[in-house]
C-alpha cells in the first residue's frame, strides 16, 4: 500500500469551493469549483437554533456575512437573510448561505464532499445523519477500509475534534472518517489506526517524508491543508501526498500536472 500511495498524484480537494476566487462556503463557490471540473470538495456545518445544517467555517456568521451572532443562536430565517459575498468582493452579486441539504441536492451524483465537523453538539451528528440518510448519501454497507475511500459521489467526515470524531464514526459507521490536526506525530498515526480512522489530515509546514511514509506503512491516507500560495504546494509534492486542500484548485491542478509531466 505504501509504495501505491508514494507514487501516486495527489488528488485537489476545493477548500470552501473555489475560494480564491469566490466567497467561500457558498453554492456560487462550490459551483466553480465543479464547473473547472474538480469532483471534491470540501466545506464546514454547523447547526442552527432551528437545528437545520448549515455551511459556514466560523461559530459567528460576523466574518462572512452582513450580519452578527452565533450560528447556534439563530434561525435558518435570519441566517438566510443575509448578505454572504459582499464582505468578500464589493462587487460581487449578494450571496445566501447554504443549507447542507442545497449542497447535496444541486451537486448530487456530481462530487465527493469532504465534511468538516465544527462543532461538538450531538444533535449536529444525529441532523447529519437524518439528512444524508433523507438523500440517499449513507451507502448499504458500513464502511470498509481495504475499500475506495474517494468515490464520486460520496461523502467523507473530517474535524479537529476527536471525541466528535469517534461518535461520528459510531453514528456513521457506513463513511470514511479523518482526522484533521496540525501537528504531526507517531502517536497521532497511532490513535488514527486504533479508531478505525482512513486518514490523517494535518498543516502542510508539519509534514516531513518520514511522517508520510510511516502513515502510508500504516495503512491511512495523507492529505494537507493549509497551503498560503502555488510555490508552497510546489516545494511540498514531493512527499508523497495523497490530496491537498487548496483554494485556487485550477492553479493547483497546473502545478501538479506539470510536475507529474516532470517525473515521467
Amino acid at each position: 500500500m505504501s509504495n501505491e500511495m508514494d507514487t501516486k498524484a495527489p488528488i485537489v480537494i476545493a477548500h470552501r469551493g473555489f475560494s480564491s476566487e469566490y466567497p467561500e462556503n457558498t453554492v456560487t463557490s462550490f459551483d466553480a469549483s465543479v464547473s473547472a471540473g474538480f469532483s471534491y470538495i470540501e466545506l464546514d456545518i454547523h447547526l442552527t437554533a432551528d437545528s437545520v445544517i448549515v455551511v459556514m467555517h466560523d461559530e459567528t456568521v460576523n466574518r462572512t456575512t452582513n450580519g452578527e451572532g452565533k450560528i447556534r443562536d439563530l434561525y435558518l430565517k435570519e441566517i438566510k437573510s443575509l448578505d454572504a459575498g459582499s464582505w468578500f468582493d464589493s462587487n460581487s452579486p449578494s450571496e445566501k448561505v447554504p443549507t447542507l441539504k442545497e449542497i447535496l441536492t444541486k451537486f448530487e451524483n456530481r462530487v465527493h464532499i469532504f465534511v468538516e465537523i465544527k462543532s461538538e453538539e450531538e444533535d449536529l451528528l444525529i441532523e447529519l445523519r437524518s439528512l444524508l440518510e433523507t438523500m440517499g448519501w449513507i451507502p448499504d454497507n458500513n464502511y470498509e477500509k481495504s475499500g475506495e475511500a474517494l468515490t464520486v459521489p460520496g461523502i467523507s467526515i473530517i474535524s479537529f475534534l476527536q471525541d466528535q470524531l469517534l461518535l461520528s464514526a459510531k453514528m456513521l459507521p457506513e463513511l470514511a472518517h479523518g482526522l484533521l490536526t496540525i501537528e504531526t506525530s507517531e502517536e497521532l498515526i497511532e490513535w488514527c489506526v486504533s479508531e478505525g480512522m482512513v486518514g490523517i489530515f494535518p498543516y502542510v509546514g508539519y509534514i516531513d517524508k518520514n511522517f508520510v511514509s510511516s502513515a502510508h506503512n500504516s495503512g491511512l491516507y495523507v492529505g494537507a491543508w493549509g497551503f498560503e500560495n502555488p510555490e508552497q504546494l510546489s516545494s511540498n509534492l514531493g512527499l508523497g501526498l495523497d490530496g491537498v486542500t487548496v483554494d485556487w484548485p485550477v492553479e493547483a491542478a497546473v502545478i501538479i500536472g506539470k510536475e507529474i509531466s516532470l517525473d515521467e
